[in-house]
């Protein structure tokens, strides 16, 4: 393989876009010539739709946290992002970014997930900490209230087409880091927008946005949900193939 040396220190890097004749021609006219004296050669230049000194990590966290500023939404101080993939809801493809207080995944813990599509639309969060078991859940027209107030604090036009399907408690099992089982309560508002897909907006005590879903595909023929659920550690253990799939409304954990 032929090494450049080069007259013109200062010299520009090539774009991506430049064809291999301009390339040589600029090399040229740098004064870049081979090793052994004889004309440039075009290095081979690999495109991957990423820069190289970004790793698709960061990436996926910077998108995540950009998603969760414009919705008002925040990560526990001191948590942090320990696992990320690329994954689909349906048929778009989303980042799924999971915190927490410690440094490795544990499903059934304590956790802040993200799912976000490539244009930035938030379409999953939840955030089940230890702190928030055990409060208090908003009466259903105060939750209502508080779920819409915060739709349209970031999703307006979206939250003008849904209408309210039904408002009632919902729970959620988490486990600490002793490993004790806590019930985290909030007020489930389920609604419908026209395309037929479902939004939903759990609110907890004060408010608090716990969890929230959008575009969610329901299966008729199967009785059951048919979106992916990456919020779900029940379902990600068994997509993941560590865990029972579980029984109806959950989506089937295909692998």
């Amino acid at each position: 393989m032929k090494r450049f040396t080069s007259a013109a220190s200062g010299m520009p890097k090539a774009l991506l876009t430049v064809g291999t004749g301009a390339l040589l021609a600029a090399l040229t006219v740098a004064g870049v010539s081979a090793a052994d004296g004889g004309p440039p050669v075009a290095p081979t230049i690999r495109t991957t739709g990423i820069d190289v000194d970004i790793k698709p990590r960061e990436i996926s966290v910077e998108r995540a946290e950009r998603a969760l500023k414009h919705a008002g939404l925040a990560v526990p101080e001191g948590w942090r992002p320990v696992h990320t993939r690329r994954e689909r809801h349906d048929e778009r493809p989303v980042t799924v970014v999971r915190y927490e207080p410690g440094t490795t995944r544990t499903l059934g813990g304590e956790h802040l997930t993200v799912v976000v599509d490539d244009k930035g639309t938030l379409l999953g969060y939840t955030r089940l900490t230890a702190a928030t078991a055990g409060r208090p859940r908003p009466q259903a027209d105060r939750a209502e209230r508080a779920a819409f107030d915060w739709l349209r604090g970031f999703a307006a036009e979206h939250a003008a087409g849904l209408d309210v399907q039904w408002v009632d408690q919902h729970d959620e099992e988490i486990r600490d880091k002793a490993g004790r089982k806590r019930v985290v309560t909030g007020t489930k508002v389920k609604t419908r927008h026209p395309n037929g897909l479902y939004t939903w907006v759990i609110v907890g005590d004060r408010g608090t946005v716990l969890a929230y879903e959008r575009d969610v595909r329901w299966d008729g023929g199967a009785g059951r949900r048919g979106t992916e659920m990456w919020l779900h550690d029940r379902w990600i253990a068994a997509h993941e193939g560590t865990g029972p799939q579980p029984d109806a409304p959950y989506a089937l954990a295909r692998r």
